[in-house]
C-alpha cells in the first residue's frame, strides 16, 4: 500500500506566505528597474533634441530655436508662450523628424490630457499631451552671457503650466504625477550634457546658476 501524499493546510499556508513576501520585495525592486530604464531613457530623447538644437544653432549664426523674438527686459508677454511652434519649425526643417523623441516614457498626463506622441506635426500640440518637455528659449551660442555648462536648455515639464521669465521661484512644484515624480527632473543643459536632479526644489534649482534670467523665456 502506498501513501497518498498531500499539502497540510499549514504548509499550503507556508508557501502562500513565502510567495507572498517573495513578491512584496521583487515586485517593488523591478518597478524601480523599469523606472530607472525609462528616466534612462528620457535623458537619451533630451540628448537627441540637444544635438539636433545645436546644429540648428550652427546653421543660424549660434541663435537657438526662440519663440518668437527674445522677451522683452522686463520679462513680460502679451500671450502664453507654446512650444509647438518651435517644434513645427525644428520638424520642418528637418532637425527632428521623429515626435516620438519628444515624449518621455515615464509620461502619463499633461494636465487633463492623456500623453501620446502625435501622428503628424501638423496635429502636435505641446500643451496637451504631445511632449513631456520645458523649453528654455532665448539663448545665442556665441552672445549669450550664461555658462553653458549650468544654463538649462529643455527639461522634464510639470503638469502645471510652466511659462515666463525663468526666474528661480517662479515655477510650480514638481507633483507627483509629473514624468519622474515630485523631486526627479532630468535637465539638458546648453553644452550637450543632461543632469538628473533628485531634490524637493527640482522644480526651481535649475535656475540658480543663471546670470541674466531678464532675456530667456520658459516655453511649455
Amino acid at each position: 500500500m502506498h501513501k497518498k501524499s498531500a499539502f497540510t493546510l499549514i504548509e499550503m499556508l507556508v508557501v502562500i506566505t513565502i510567495l507572498a513576501i517573495l513578491m512584496a520585495i521583487l515586485v517593488p525592486a523591478s518597478s524601480k528597474g523599469l523606472e530607472m530604464a525609462r528616466r534612462s531613457s528620457c535623458a537619451n530623447n533630451l540628448k537627441s533634441i540637444g544635438a539636433a538644437f545645436a546644429a540648428y544653432a550652427a546653421e543660424h549664426q549660434g541663435e537657438m530655436p526662440h519663440y518668437r523674438d527674445l522677451p522683452p527686459a522686463n520679462g513680460s508677454f502679451s500671450e502664453v508662450p507654446d512650444f509647438s511652434a518651435i517644434v513645427t519649425k525644428v520638424y520642418t526643417n528637418g532637425y527632428i523628424t521623429d515626435l516620438r523623441v519628444w515624449i518621455c516614457p515615464s509620461d502619463k498626463i499633461d494636465g487633463s490630457s492623456p500623453v501620446s506622441a502625435a501622428s503628424s506635426i501638423g496635429s502636435f500640440r505641446s500643451q496637451s499631451g504631445n511632449c513631456s518637455y520645458m523649453y528654455i528659449s532665448g539663448y545665442h551660442l556665441t552672445r549669450t552671457t550664461e555658462t553653458p555648462a549650468v544654463a538649462p536648455l529643455l527639461c522634464d515639464e510639470a503638469n502645471a503650466r510652466e511659462y515666463g521669465p525663468a526666474t528661480p521661484g517662479a515655477m510650480p512644484d514638481i507633483g507627483p504625477d509629473d514624468n519622474h515624480g515630485a523631486s526627479i527632473r532630468n535637465v539638458l543643459f546648453l553644452d550637450g550634457h543632461v543632469v538628473t536632479f533628485k531634490d524637493a526644489n527640482a522644480a526651481n534649482s535649475i535656475f540658480d546658476n543663471l546670470k541674466n534670467t531678464s532675456v530667456i523665456c520658459s516655453v511649455d
